[in-house]
């Protein structure tokens, strides 16, 4: 019976850090260039069942389930049309804009630019301060603001190995690959690209959790009443 407590245990935490993800996923359904992510269960580790000789022994008892990734699910939200010159969309997927974030540069589809001006010139900056880059990693410099700005763009071999950060940023690892820069790439100025997050998804992915969730709390609440019985018959 403690097996059941600790397994079903297990499998409600585990849910639990499945809803965060999907509530994360709703709560970005307004932010320009969001890319959603989608849960991944694994099973945890079976053990071999004791049984009598000549009975089967292939049978095995699981400990439980865990929340084994979250993948990002890269796609190409809707396009926006916002007239703003600042404002900038690329229509292809697996492309982003790098930015320098002052903590190194980062990657991202949110394309919702404004300028900075500074001493030295004006540039072309993240909504956050981040220095916008072109193709060759360099700041822009903006002398006019309807003018298209050569915003780089850029891609990776493996955008599965992309490790993500606060926000909507992504950075590079060893796994997706140095960032190539993608040529002659289509940017749509004037558009803001939509959350890649389906509505209609994430509240079908909520059901099954709260359900699941409730199961595992259900067997919890059993064998603990089984115990309190087992030791109050001592």
């Amino acid at each position: 019976m403690i097996t059941s407590f600790y397994t079903a245990a297990t499998g409600a935490i585990q849910l639990q850090k499945g809803l965060d993800v999907t509530a994360n996923n709703i709560a970005n359904v307004s932010t320009s260039g969001f890319q959603s992510q989608k849960n991944s269960f694994a099973d945890l580790v079976y053990t071999n069942i004791h049984a009598p000789e000549d009975a089967d022994t292939e049978l095995v008892t699981g400990h439980g389930t865990k929340l084994a990734k979250a993948d990002t699910v890269f796609s190409t939200g809707v396009l926006n049309k916002t007239m703003r010159s600042l404002d900038y969309a690329l229509p292809a997927s697996h492309q982003f804009f790098a930015i320098d974030t002052g903590n190194g540069v980062e990657y991202t589809r949110n394309g919702n630019f404004r300028i900075s001006i500074e001493q030295g010139g004006n540039y072309l900056v993240s909504s956050d301060g981040g220095y916008v880059l072109d193709a060759n990693g360099q700041r822009i410099r903006v002398e006019k603001e309807d003018e298209p700005a050569p915003v780089g763009v850029f891609t990776f071999q493996n955008c599965d190995g992309l490790s993500r950060s606060a926000g909507t940023y992504f950075h590079a690892t060893e796994l997706s690959g140095q960032p190539r820069v993608v040529e002659d790439a289509e940017v749509k100025q004037g558009y803001l690209e939509g959350a890649s997050v389906s509505i209609p998804d994430e509240m079908t992915s909520i059901l099954e959790i709260q359900r699941a969730f409730q199961m595992n709390s259900k067997i919890v609440q059993m064998s603990d009443e089984i115990m309190q019985t087992v030791n109050s018959m001592r």
